[in-house]
């Protein structure tokens, strides 16, 4: 996992801004805050078969036809399974202007290894 994290802040370090990568700790204490925008990134049936309540599914493979669905003005935090996708859809929306971004360490293996709730 720390290679893992390694590897993300080498990728970022290209590019003129950051994302902020937070745990799935950080993930859990803002879901209270109505503002909060959650994005899983996963295929429809990897979020079929859980995924975090009200998290909205905009799959990697389409962001072209979502990316300017996201809110400017709610912090948003992206997830996949464990960041990888996540971590491309970042760039992604980065390069069109984000910054209000949140990379989930981990994804949902993170969030399930903590025993929080899914939703199926």
């Amino acid at each position: 996992m720390r290679l893992a994290v390694l590897l993300l802040v080498a990728f970022f370090s290209f590019g003129l801004a950051q994302p902020k990568i937070v745990t799935v700790d950080d993930l859990k204490a803002a879901l209270s805050n109505p503002r909060v925008f959650v994005i899983d990134v996963r295929t429809p049936q990897e979020f079929a078969q859980g995924h975090i309540k009200g998290a909205v599914n905009w799959p990697l493979q389409e962001i072209d036809r979502w990316w300017n669905r996201v809110p400017k003005d709610r912090v948003v935090y992206i997830h996949c399974n464990t960041q990888n996708r996540s971590g491309v859809a970042v760039q992604y929306l980065m390069g069109k202007g984000y910054q209000n971004l949140n990379l989930v360490h981990g994804g949902i293996q993170a969030w399930m290894s903590r025993r929080y709730p899914i939703t199926r």
